[in-house]
């Protein structure tokens, strides 16, 4: 099933008009696409975004979680409860058990983590974390994965990195940070009524900070190629994938644009060339979730053929099974959801 849907942008004029649309939207049942043989992984709070693990120190494969619980804050909006790394074993006596791994070396900096990648560089396996510590201060961190171990490695800080919503990392001194939007409201403000948007992406090596790309409509996600030669990023603003082709140093060159149905938030590759793509069909329910458990929001997992630059819908449902997924990873015969706000990954029999 193809989908390709025109991209638009809620301006103050156009706000009734949405709303309108955004009623006959919800008034019309969604089709239900389903994925078989379900079942829920609880005590994670919060899996926004997960990362596999092959043949891991472990002893199996598994999956790496960011858990944070999002909905108890305090009055200045701030989380009330630390985030945590968890890990799920995939085989295994513990499969499917959820563990927490430990710090080693680390600070008691605040730590609410957001995003993270896993890569691999040299004989090691290292973590890069986006770590929202507060509302206004945002860092990156670096840790080496043990057994059930995070080595810290470094906290990287800087007034590029501004509102970070994903990661990408290449080296223990090179990164791709996305930031959703401005931190100058102003500047935000008056890209947003010009219809460009304040995201940007910003490239770390060797102790510089580069912003290569500026006026990103609101990037959400972004998943490097198995090959290293591309990188994708989501753009909720104009629910877009866009592909960009990855120079020497700093340099990116835009290659493409696949409109997607939905808002898109996290991207998983799923082999060379093809890539599972959490979408939110309607951001209004999914707010309303944010806010009360009993509200569901409903999920679409979209599998995305890079090279042919078609999209097919692999999971769609109401919100019963999971509200408002964000991230779908593939291992082998099944594939893992995670969420942002409830407290168990969906694993089911991959599509």
């Amino acid at each position: 099933m193809k989908n390709t849907i025109r991209s638009t942008s809620i301006i103050p004029g156009l706000l009734l008009l949405s709303l309108f649309y955004t009623f006959l939207a919800a008034c019309a049942p969604m089709e239900r696409i389903p994925l078989d043989r379900c079942e829920e992984i609880r005590g994670v709070p919060g899996p926004a975004d997960m990362a596999l693990e092959n043949r891991s120190a472990f002893g199996v494969d598994r999956m790496i979680v960011a858990s944070q619980e999002r909905r108890g804050r305090d009055p200045e909006s701030e989380y009330l409860d630390q985030g945590g790394i968890k890990f799920i074993p995939l085989a295994g006596t513990n499969r499917h058990q959820v563990l927490d791994f430990e710090f080693s070396g680390r600070d008691e900096y605040p730590f609410h983590p957001e995003a993270l990648d896993l890569a691999q560089v040299g004989g090691g396996r290292y973590l890069f974390v986006l770590n929202h510590a507060r509302r206004t201060q945002h860092a990156v961190e670096v840790f080496r994965v043990d057994r059930t171990t995070l080595v810290f490695m470094g906290r990287f800080r800087h007034r590029f990195i501004e509102y970070p919503s994903d990661i990408v990392g290449l080296g223990l001194d090179e990164f791709y940070v996305i930031n959703r939007r401005a931190s100058n409201s102003m500047e935000h403000f008056s890209k947003s009524m010009a219809f460009t948007g304040s995201g940007s992406l910003v490239y770390y090596s060797n102790q510089t900070y580069f912003r290569i790309l500026d006026n990103l409509k609101s990037p959400t996600g972004m998943a490097l190629s198995p090959d290293q030669t591309k990188l994708w990023i989501t753009l909720a603003g104009s629910e877009q994938l866009l592909a960009l082709e990855r120079g020497s140093g700093s340099s990116v060159r835009e290659l493409a644009r696949i409109s997607v149905a939905g808002t898109p938030i996290n991207p998983s590759f799923n082999g060379s060339s093809n890539l599972f793509l959490a979408t939110i069909p309607s951001a209004y329910d999914w707010s309303s979730h944010a806010d009360d458990a009993a509200e569901k929001a409903p999920s679409r997992i979209l599998q995305v053929d890079t090279l042919q630059g078609r999209t097919a819908v692999a999971y769609q449902n109401p919100g019963e099974e999971i509200s408002g997924a964000t991230i779908a990873v593939a291992n082998g015969n099944r594939i893992y959801l995670g969420q942002k706000y409830d407290s168990f990954v969906l694993a089911c029999a991959a599509p």
